[in-house]
């Protein structure tokens, strides 16, 4: 079994309204400003490298009604996954513009995450639909790129592919597998996907994921918990289980700077009493 130590929170970003039900959080490169989706109305949050936080895009602008995943790419454009209404928005994060508002085909559909290859395609998992989707081309377009049960993976009920990043060798992608707990690792120039040898797993309610080096940090929702694990080629070592008093189901993580950036969801109190106020909390990373 991992280590488990509780870790402190250095700092933390209150957002604005009783019922955001956060979801997650990118953070542009250029700035360092951090950006926040709403699972419940679709509205985007700033949170500005010097602390402050204010609303980006309200709830429900260009037909925006939820946000799953977020990221920003090195272009200056803010991708927002929409969740159960199988939609991917891209913005221009200078002038809050929309460029484009794509839509998967299948249906039902989780459009949850986000990561960019080398070349800047952009990748994209939907939890519902056994598919891998990539986004690409001048005006962009989504369009399935792997059959992921021609490729044997296990699809069950509920939550499956979900957070997703580019692997420390660049010519990878690594997803976990919220229902089974499984991290994957797909090559994107053969389009192989095989599942990652875990030590110290599986992670079951793994969520979004985030990477420094050689580590991926891996939200882990239900446990309150961020996963510390080290990858080596097909191997993921779990090595820590950092948790703390503030976390509320953290649905995700990134990295700024020397720090971590942990969204508290709050998504198992939708329907019921939300801890107020929804916060994103900043914890350091671990040393070593």
């Amino acid at each position: 079994m991992p280590n488990e130590t509780d870790t402190n929170v250095v700092a933390s970003f209150e957002l604005p309204g009783d019922s955001v039900f956060p979801e997650s959080v990118g953070v542009d490169p250029a700035s360092g400003d951090a950006f926040v989706g709403s699972l419940a109305d679709g509205a985007l949050y700033r949170l500005r490298r010097a602390g402050e936080v204010e609303l980006w895009s309200p709830a429900g602008a260009d037909g925006r009604s939820s946000v799953a995943g977020v990221k920003l790419d090195s272009e200056g454009r803010l991708w927002a996954a929409g969740g159960y209404d199988g939609t991917l928005s891209v913005y221009d994060l200078a002038s809050r513009g929309l460029i484009a508002r794509l839509a998967v085909d299948e249906r039902p559909s989780c459009v949850n995450d986000i990561a960019f290859g080398p070349d800047g395609e952009a990748y994209v998992t939907d939890s519902f639909v056994p598919l891998l989707f990539r986004v690409a081309g001048e005006p962009l377009a989504i369009e399935p790129w792997i059959d992921l049960g021609e490729q044997g993976v296990p699809w069950g009920e509920g939550l499956n592919f979900n957070g997703i990043v580019l692997a420390p060798d660049r010519g990878h992608l690594v997803i976990c597998q919220t229902n089974l707990g499984g991290l994957w690792q797909v090559s994107i120039e053969d389009r192989e996907v095989s599942e990652l040898a875990m030590h110290g797993g599986p992670l079951q309610h793994c969520d979004g994921l985030a990477l420094a080096g050689n580590t991926l940090y891996v939200a882990v929702n239900a446990l309150n918990s961020v996963a510390v694990v080290e990858l080596d080629g097909g191997v993921a070592r779990i090595q820590l289980m950092m948790r703390s008093g503030e976390f509320a189901f953290p649905t995700a993580v990134a990295v700024r700077g020397e720090q971590l950036l942990v969204v508290n969801s709050q998504l198992d109190r939708m329907g019921a009493t939300p801890r107020l106020p929804f916060t994103v909390v900043a914890i350091d990373q671990p040393a070593g």
